[in-house]
């Protein structure tokens, strides 16, 4: 360091003049004018010559750990040399060798202001902004609020084009700027001055913010990692003036050579991210770069089927650049497509049918004969990515790569995209366009379409690999319509509603396409499975089976279900009967166990053995004391003998003022009475009959595929008259796709499936539910779906079960999934046994990280942070209620840590490789010799229809009673005969008269018995899927993504797809909450969820909702957003085609009673229903005018608001009327009169507000 630079740093510790140029060197070992937080290292390797020949050969400098470590100098109170107002010049300059960078980060090199945490005082800062591989300079600071500011107003961030990298060498970076003045701003690296943009907030010319806050160097916001820089820092200097452009880029000098580097494409600002036109050729080349194609690589035309689109992909293509390939790329995939309009292709399947990740980029080529008639027709070219349209080999149009990303893109560039007609489909988001006019002579053409799909962002990001709308149009001589090219002669037109149609019609076919590739997928571990089997029905044979107990007299059988449940209730009803003591044992002595002793005498770490919480414990007592309870004889009772003991060692409870008069009497009365302790709380013990026709009915099409039953199915079924006629319902709607809609929301609980579509942060897992949902459309057995969830194969972040390894921002994310795979599969809470021995069971911390290990396939170190520290526990001479018996750097080798549900030597057996400590772990969970696996399975399949499991907690059988244990096992038994068949148990208590017995109205609860059926509250899926379904509203939302034009690389965004049930809603956080990145209509639709007990955010595994009432739930439907959507008659509104072709206000009431509650109104109630829509009936319905050639509206596309632009003022703006419009609800429809159509509104408002339609 020289001696002016040592005497510049003196002088920070006064105040500053203009002139003066502090600069911040690191040679030393100590500097006393800087505070040093967090270990910041000096003396550290600088640039140094001959590498950087204007620096001392020993130069140093200071390392920072990017988890917080920074510098702090204090600022000296006002008009200090820190402090700027506008007029005053800055240039800030660093020199900067990256340790890492994370994606979207923004580090602070050096700042002022904004130093804890929320803060929002930034006076000035240089920082590193990540943006797609590179750290880019970005100058930001905050100006004073005022009452007008929305959203970022007040924050203003200009950044730099391009950046640096982590490459292991050092870099120059600096900004000037002028307060006041937002044409001054410049920037620099590497001594080149690089463009830039204000990509937050604007430019201003408002002065910033000036206190007396400090300057911290490395960090800010209270040593936030997210802001902390990690890396090395040299010659950081601060100058009151604008250094010239000259002085700055002679800053930089290295002898090294130039390293090769994949650059993106630049940032664009053009519509849409190249939506744009400029003449009749309709291609405008500013979005992205153009790519350099000049022929199709498609030649053989031998293989494309007459009256087909011949689909190829090239999913193994190698490219680490934004290229248009330079030869035929070999194809991996290929099917048939019926025209020249894609959204998707077939997912790609991997293992046994999971899903998979291509290659990104991938290529794709589609080929078809089409035959056009002569003449000069309009040709359209869409897609997200670079495309090229061939007719008879020769290029027609193409379109170029995608832009580099931003977040400033204006939003009234929209206003540009093509317009071609007046039903013209605007482009959606993301996609680049081009047109031309081609001259045909007629006949049969030759046409390909071409484009690559994905973008490179930098050697290890990639944008998500998406078509978007890739499209080949064609608009035919003498029309301004369009539709798609394609070989039929009526090919679907290419405006908003063919289109709509035209993709959902696509959307079954590639889901047949899907469901055949995963069957095929399936088979190459066929021959294993049907070994598992084999093994499966061997120990069913080995072992004893459960008997079918005989049906009592007097009971009636749907199958041998009830004989089971008959069996319990005939030996309460004895139990009842023969109990003369007149004590209610729930009411009188179970509240004093509760309060005074289950607190140390229950459960697997009961004290001295001794269990208070089954008859059978008390009577066998603890280990030193004998039977706890004797029954009829207090005096040789240990539990009475203590509880009246004076002795501070004996008595019982040891702590606290002990048992009252009244309660040492009851228990004294109780004992002498024999101890009557009925295995049921009191109940109802009568039989009730079997529920309606039509109460069955809804009932099992809600369990079943989560929505009431339809009109067409009501009738269906009343219609039907033979004696099993329930039975086949059951059997259809076990077979229907919808089953696997309803079972999700269940799953994703119990597996904690918590994906976010912007940015991970604790816990987030990948967005599995597509491998779920696929393998309940598949009915795939239990077993092998466990195997392969376990196994953790397919896409993290597109729907394989790897996404359930992933933990976003978990120091141990595998010992996460440990405690969901305890509490699914073994009905095992081990989630305690995280950090430390589980306090209330008997799961030890070791056997989660040895899970945790089978999972990672190598050992785990059990790291600080997931640790307690025993010193502390045992602070102040107490014993700990917790104990630690795995040390914090211990390492936990993989190995299975349950001998108790099955030994080792079953996967050495039975594992399709037992080398593989995932197969492991999946054949040792799922195995039958593992009974408890069965068992928890079948338990969650009867509480799932029967409201309350035959064991209570599902998650945790330990702490848990069994109702019905010789039912829980025959069920499981069952599970494992059927091949671990779901649908197989599921239909056997469809079947039962348990199930379909009648509602005791008066039950809060399931009773334990069964005897009766407690009205059963929807789940929060079923009320919104239920209320849609039954009004014939379509669920229409956002995309679930903040990203919807795909400008963001994967590992950081995500979209979840266009939503129609509820299960596919996700949470709609995101950074700060802006409200440019709200999603009003979705945001609606999960208020509702959330009120009736779903999770947004998923990050642990739950068993249970909370399903207690609450105000807000019936205030949400009444007033809410969706319930406007819901009651309010438009167009698209099915109930509006019911009011149009009812033949009488009785016969409307009817369908709409049959349409939300499965029934036919009382006549009261249709006399009520009919009076009200009876004025104005005759006279509802209107003819809706057509609109007069030359009368069209002027049109222009309907703005979105994406990652791309969320920072333009503009958007805030959109959003909000996007918000106020999803307030409204759709507008009214114009085939009723408004005053008639408002007492329709009334009538079913009534209906879906009922609480009888929340129940089932």
């Amino acid at each position: 360091m020289s001696l002016p630079r040592l005497i510049a740093l003196a002088s920070c510790l006064g105040t500053l003049a203009a002139a003066e140029a502090p600069t911040w060197a690191f040679d030393g070992t100590a500097h006393p004018a800087l505070t040093n937080v967090g270990g910041v290292t000096f003396a550290q390797p600088g640039p140094r010559r001959p590498d950087y020949p204007t620096f001392e050969q020993k130069n140093a400098s200071a390392r920072f750990n990017g988890k917080g470590a920074h510098l702090v100098l204090p600022d000296t109170g006002p008009a200090s040399g820190f402090d700027f107002k506008n007029g005053d010049a800055i240039t800030l300059e660093a020199w900067v060798k990256l340790d890492g960078l994370r994606k979207g980060a923004n580090v602070y090199l050096i700042g002022k202001g904004r130093t804890k945490t929320g803060s929002s005082n930034q006076n000035w800062a240089l920082r590193l902004r990540e943006m797609y591989g590179s750290a880019c300079p970005s100058f930001l600071f905050a100006t004073t609020p005022t009452a007008n500011d929305q959203g970022d107003d007040r924050w203003h961030r200009w950044t730099t084009k391009s950046g640096i990298t982590d490459d292991g060498r050092w870099h120059h970076v600096a900004v000037s700027y002028v307060f006041g003045d937002p044409t001054s701003v410049r920037g620099f690296v590497d001594g080149q001055e690089i463009p830039g943009a204000w990509d937050m907030g604007g430019a201003t010319k408002e002065a910033p913010v000036n206190d007396d806050d400090s300057v911290w160097l490395g960090s800010s916001m209270g040593g936030s990692v997210n802001n902390s820089f990690s890396g090395w820092l040299d010659e950081v200097a601060l100058h009151r003036r604008a250094l010239p452009t000259k002085e700055l880029t002679a800053r930089f000098k290295t002898t090294l050579p130039a390293l090769e580097v994949a650059v993106a494409a630049p940032r664009d600002t053009s519509a849409n991210a190249g939506n744009d036109s400029a003449n009749n050729t309709g291609f405008k080349a500013t979005q992205g770069a153009i790519p350099t194609v000049k022929v199709t690589s498609f030649t053989d035309w031998t293989k494309v089927p007459a009256g087909q689109v011949l689909v190829q992909l090239s999913g193994n293509w190698k490219t680490d650049k934004n290229v248009w390939p330079t030869e035929a790329l070999p194809t991996t995939e290929s099917y048939e497509a019926p025209a020249f309009g894609f959204f998707r292709t077939p997912h790609f399947y991997v293992s046994t049918g999971v899903r998979g990740d291509r290659g990104s980029p991938y290529f794709f080529r589609a080929a078809a004969k089409i035959h056009l008639p002569a003449g000069k027709h309009r040709l359209l070219l869409r897609g997200r990515g670079a495309a090229a349209l061939f007719i008879n080999d020769q290029l027609v149009l193409k379109t170029p790569f995608p832009p580099g990303g931003s977040d400033d893109k204006p939003i009234k560039v929209q206003d540009k995209f093509l317009d071609l007609g007046p039903t013209f489909r605007f482009a959606p988001p993301g996609n680049r366009e081009a047109w031309c006019e081609f001259t045909s002579t007629g006949g049969e053409q030759r046409i390909v379409l071409e484009t690559v799909v994905g973008y490179v962002i930098n050697a290890k990001s990639r944008r998500r690999a998406e078509l978007g709308e890739t499209v080949a149009a064609i608009s035919l001589e003498g029309t301004n319509t369009w539709k798609l090219l394609g070989p039929a002669a009526t090919n679907a037109a290419y405006n908003d509603s063919g289109w709509s149609a035209f993709a959902q019609q696509e959307e079954v076919r590639l889901a047949q396409l899907d469901s055949h590739h995963r069957a095929q997928a399936r088979t190459t571990e066929a021959d294993y499975w049907k070994q598992r089997r084999t093994a499966a029905q061997a120990w069913l044979a080995k072992t004893a089976e459960t008997p079918v107990p005989p049906l009592p007299a007097g009971f009636t059988a749907g199958n041998a279900i009830d004989a089971f449940i008959a069996e319990k209730l005939v030996a309460y009803q004895q139990t009842i009967k023969a109990d003369t003591s007149g004590i209610d044992f729930y009411r009188q002595v179970w509240p004093i166990f509760e309060s005074k002793c289950l607190e140390c005498h229950q459960g697997a770490k009961s004290k001295g053995g001794l269990h208070l919480d089954t008859l059978a414990g008390a009577l066998k007592g603890g280990k030193s004391d004998g039977p706890a309870v004797t029954p009829k004889d207090a005096a040789k009772s240990a539990l009475w003998t203590r509880v009246c003991s004076d002795d501070s060692d004996e008595r019982m409870p040891p702590k606290g003022p002990g048992l009252s008069a009244n309660e040492k009497t009851i228990l004294e009365r109780w004992i002498k009475a024999g101890a009557p302790w009925p295995e049921f709380r009191p109940q109802p013990t009568k039989l009730a009959s079997l529920s309606s026709d039509l109460a069955f009915l809804r009932r099992v099409t809600f369990d079943v595929v989560g929505v009431p039953p339809t009109a067409a199915e009501i009738a269906a079924f009343e219609a039907d008259h033979s004696a099993d006629k329930r039975a086949q319902v059951i059997d259809r709607l076990l077979a229907d796709p919808r089953a696997a809609d309803a079972s999700m929301g269940t799953w994703q609980d119990v597996l904690a499936e918590n994906p976010n579509i912007l940015n991970p942060t604790l816990n987030n897992s990948g967005p599995f539910r597509w491998w779920l949902h696929e393998s309940l459309l598949d009915h795939k057995p239990l077993d092998l779906l466990v195997t392969e969830l376990v196994r953790l194969k397919g896409s993290e972040r597109f729907g394989g079960p790897a996404g359930f390894g992933m933990a976003s921002q978990n120091d141990v994310p595998m010992a996460a999934k440990a405690t969901v795979l305890t509490s699914a599969f073994l009905g095992v809470d081990a989630k305690c046994a995280r950090c430390h021995d589980s306090p209330a069971t008997s799961t030890k911390q070791e056997q989660v990280f040895a899970l945790a290990a089978l999972l990672e396939t190598k050992g785990v170190k059990v790291p600080v942070t997931s640790s307690v520290a025993m010193d502390k526990l045992r602070e102040g001479g107490r014993k700990p209620l917790i104990e630690v018996t795995l040390a914090p750097g211990a390492t936990v080798q993989p190995h299975w840590p349950f001998p108790e549900f099955a030994t080792e030597s079953v996967a050495d057996e039975l594992a399709l490789d037992p080398h593989d400590p995932r197969d492991r772990l999946a054949t040792l969970l799922t195995a039958p010799q593992n009974e408890r696996f069965a068992q928890v399975m079948a338990n969650r399949l009867w509480a799932g229809l029967m409201g309350r499991g035959l064991v209570d907690q599902a998650g945790d059988f330990e702490r848990s009673r069994t109702t019905h244990p010789a039912l829980l096992r025959w069920l499981a038994r069952e599970l494992v005969r059927s091949g671990y068949d779901a649908d197989h148990v599921r239909r056997l208590i469809l079947n039962s008269h348990a199930y379909q017995r009648g509602d005791e109205p008066t039950a809060k609860s399931q009773p334990e018995l069964y005897a009766a059926r407690a009205p059963r509250r929807l789940s929060a899926e079923q009320v919104v899927d239920g209320l849609f379904a039954a009004t014939g509203k379509p669920l229409h939302t956002e995309e679930v993504s903040l990203d919807i034009d795909g400008i963001r690389e994967s590992d950081n965004s995500i979209s979840l797809g266009q939503p129609n049930r509820a299960w596919m809603l996700a949470s709609t956080s995101n950074e700060r909450d802006r409200p440019a990145l709200a999603l009003p209509r979705i945001q609606a639709v999960c208020d509702v969820l959330a009120a009736f007990g779903w999770r947004a955010s998923r990050p642990d595994p739950l068993t249970d909702r909370d399903i207690a009432p609450n105000s807000l739930q019936p205030a949400i439907l009444a007033n809410g957003v969706m319930g406007t959507w819901l009651t309010g008659l438009s167009d698209d509104h099915g109930t509006t085609q019911l009011c149009v072709e009812a033949k009488s206000p009785e016969a409307l009431t009817v369908a709409l009673f049959l349409r939300v509650l499965t029934r036919r109104p009382t006549a009261k109630e249709l006399q009520l229903y009919a009076e009200r829509l009876r004025p104005g009936f005759a006279e509802r319905t209107l003819v809706a005018t057509p609109m007069i050639v030359g009368t069209h509206p002027p049109r222009r596309p309907a703005y979105y608001v994406s990652w791309s632009n969320h920072l333009d003022k503009e958007a805030t703006l959109v959003r909000q009327q996007q918000t106020d419009d999803a307030r409204r609800g759709d507008p009214a429809t114009s085939r009723l009169q408004p005053a008639w159509r408002q007492r329709a509104e009334d009538a079913l408002w009534a209906l879906v507000n009922s609480p009888e339609f929340l129940y089932h």
